[in-house]
């Protein structure tokens, strides 16, 4: 283990000068119970700190599960009824908002096979100066061109749920719920 040094500023004006190094000795032996006092504080503190996270995550732990349950019901019933996105993406209700958005991205299967098809047909617009290729220019050609480029599109639905937190917390605090 690594000797640790403690690096003090300069002396209080008040603090008694040293006189010979039997004095510096015993100054060593004091800074290094004091040292042992304040490892044996830390440890209390980090044992203190273990106990109070343990009984957070256990008391914690039903809360975030049943978060979880109702996101999954609530992306589950969403993606079910999709359609109902078609025209308004985004769906209010008396406590939150679900929206739903596509997004479609390019997968490049092989970089390296992509980069050099690119090159060879001259599309250096679709290749980034970093010598990547651009998913941006790449999302505008057909699904043919891609698979030639070793890449495909892949389009996902993404969800998000934003209860609102205000209203509920302000309608619980006067005891109506809907």
């Amino acid at each position: 283990m690594a000797k640790q040094k403690t690096q003090i500023a300069t002396p209080k004006s008040d603090a008694p000068a040293l006189k010979n190094w039997e004095e510096v000795n015993l100054k060593l032996k004091r800074l290094g119970a004091l040292t042992l006092q304040k490892r044996e504080l830390e440890n209390k503190k980090t044992e203190l700190i273990s106990e109070i996270t343990a009984k957070f995550d256990a008391d914690a732990a039903p809360v975030l599960m049943e978060i979880q349950e109702l996101n999954a019901a609530i992306t589950a019933y969403a993606n079910d009824h999709k359609d109902e996105f078609a025209k308004s993406r985004t769906k209010e209700f008396s406590h939150g908002t679900i929206s739903m958005r596509v997004s479609t991205s390019v997968k490049i299967v092989s970089k390296s096979i992509c980069l050099k098809v690119l090159k060879s047909l001259g599309m250096h617009d679709f290749i980034k100066t970093s010598e990547n290729p651009n998913k941006d220019m790449l999302a505008t050609l057909s699904d043919i061109e891609l698979a030639k480029l070793s890449c495909e599109k892949k389009t996902v639905d993404n969800i998000s749920i934003e209860p609102k937190i205000e209203e509920i917390n302000a309608a619980a605090a006067t005891g109506r719920t809907k």
